[in-house]
């Protein structure tokens, strides 16, 4: 990354510098995601009081949220081992694995559940109304989230794998996956609960 300095001349910024926009770049798409899953809670609760919330159709048991949710905490653990261990002799790569799993196996939860309600249980959209549509919104908001910060800890196991520092990405991974987590908590208690 280059600048102008005040002489005219192109200098080099600084790697602390670079870091820091990127943090904050990391901290603003965050911000964004929150903002647009907050705006489509809202409107689900608005509707929620309405009604009856959710249909007996849609209610998982508590197998299907607490797998999800276990997931999530478990990779979250596993990233901050993997940060803690990024600086060791020997690679962090077991770490790093185990979060890309816990990450593909929450991702492919969520798929499975909504899979079964769209599938076997007739949970459409429009015809469900405005649950259907709450539930697909707020999860694709979510999935999608995560599979960026999937993408994130992805690159930052292959930038290791190489023998290169991988701290600097592993951290801005993991104010993405607690607001993963914290969404997945919200989508539970704004669609699930009576």
């Amino acid at each position: 990354m280059s600048t102008n300095d005040p002489t005219g001349t192109l200098t080099s910024a600084s790697p602390q510098r670079a870091e820091a926009n990127l943090w904050f770049g990391v901290v603003l798409a965050h911000a964004a995601a929150v903002m647009l899953f907050c705006a489509v809670a809202f409107a689900a609760n608005f509707y929620r009081m309405r009604g009856f919330w959710p249909p007996a159709t849609a209610l998982p048991g508590g197998f299907v949220p607490a797998v999800a949710g276990v997931l999530l905490l478990t990779g979250g653990a596993l990233l901050h081992g993997a940060l803690r261990h990024a600086s060791g002799p020997r690679p962090a790569r077991a770490w790093h694995l185990g979060v890309l799993g816990a990450g593909a196996g929450f991702l492919a939860t969520q798929a499975a559940w909504l899979h079964v309600l769209w599938w076997h249980r007739d949970l459409r959209i429009p015809e469900s109304g405005v649950f259907a549509s709450a539930l697909y919104g707020l999860s694709a908001v979510q999935a999608a989230h995560a599979a960026v910060v999937l993408m994130g800890v992805l690159r930052a196991t292959l930038h290791g794998m190489r023998g290169l520092d991988a701290r600097a990405r592993l951290r801005r991974a993991v104010p993405g996956w607690w607001c993963t987590t914290v969404m997945y908590g919200v989508l539970f208690a704004v669609v699930y609960l009576p």
